[in-house]
Parts: structure tokens; sequence; C-alpha cells
């Protein structure tokens, strides 16, 4: 049995009922028109004529463009085609097949202020606006596998502003100690 909208008759329709919701759409467009609504003063009604115009319009023109070929299969590219995960190629140099499980899932803040979860390598997993966000995410990451620690810290990585300079706390520089 053939579809129902690859007939001559189906396609007549399809496009009828498009200028039917064309006309429709206008005739909520002069409706609309006619209320001299401002924007301060609008109701529902005048809400309700838009969504009414904009609606027909917009399936109005499609119908009446397209007819039956709406509903034509397209053809999507490899890329965009939905898989599973079973059905990827192994990759030989990816490093997530190198990777080992991490040891040790860190909770700290960040120099800007934000809690980020790091793994024990340094990876950063994510940044959050709380700590129990991060330590959520840390508990999410670790759900099942036991041998994965998680360590808080609330230390700040150190920043380094401005120019580089060699003088520390008790130590002189050499440009003073010539002096």
């Amino acid at each position: 049995m053939a579809a129902w909208h690859r007939s001559r008759r189906a396609d007549l329709s399809l496009r009828a009922s498009g200028l039917l919701l064309c006309g429709i759409a206008y005739t909520a467009v002069s409706r609309l028109c006619a209320m001299h609504v401002s924007p301060q003063t609008a109701d529902v009604f005048a809400y309700a004529f838009a969504a009414i115009c904009f609606l027909g319009a917009s399936a109005g023109s499609a119908l009446v463009m397209l007819g039956h070929h709406l509903f034509d299969e397209i053809q999507v590219s490899e890329r965009w085609r939905p898989q599973s995960r079973d059905t990827f190629p192994p990759l030989e140099n990816s490093k997530a097949m190198n990777a080992t499980e991490p040891a040790l899932l860190v909770v700290g803040r960040n120099t800007d202020g934000s809690w980020t979860v790091r793994e024990s390598a340094g990876a950063l997993l994510g940044r959050f606006p709380s700590a129990h966000a991060a330590e959520r995410l840390a508990q999410v990451e670790r759900r099942g596998r036991t041998a994965i620690a998680i360590a808080t810290s609330a230390g700040v990585q150190p920043r380094i502003a401005g120019r580089l300079s060699l003088r520390t706390g008790g130590i002189r520089s050499t440009e003073t100690a010539g002096a």
C-alpha cells in the first residue's frame, strides 16, 4: 500500500490547507491591527491573535511550498546519525586507551574563587560555583569505584601576577649583594 501523502489528491489537499492557514493568519493580523493595541496595554486577546498569526503563517507557508514533499525522507550525514557507544571504532593511539584510572580526585578552590575537581594527574574535570556542586561531581565520578579517593583542599593555587621577581623573604638578590 502506498503512503497516503504520495497521491496527487493528498498533495493538493495539503497545499489547500496551507492556503487556508495563511488566510486565517491574514485575518488574525487584520484583527490585531484593527485593535490598535500598544505594547503596554496588550491583553490576552492580542497575544492570542499574534500567536494564531505566527502559527498559521508558519505552518501554512510550509504546506503551500512543500505540499506532499513535507513528508519526504532525507539522507542524514554519517556524522549525525545516532550510534551506540559499541559501534565506535577503537582508536589505537587514543589517550583514553592508555589512560589509567585516577587514584585521587581533588576538590579545591581555584585562583578566581571557583571550585574545581581535578584528577591526581592534574587534569581538570570541572569548574563549579560552589563546593557542594564540586563534591557532587567527585562523588559521581567515584561511584562504584572504591579504589578512587576524594581529597578536599581549600587552598588557593599560587598565582603569578605581574613580573617575576628573584627576591624572596630573607634572600637578597645578586644586584644588592655586590653594592
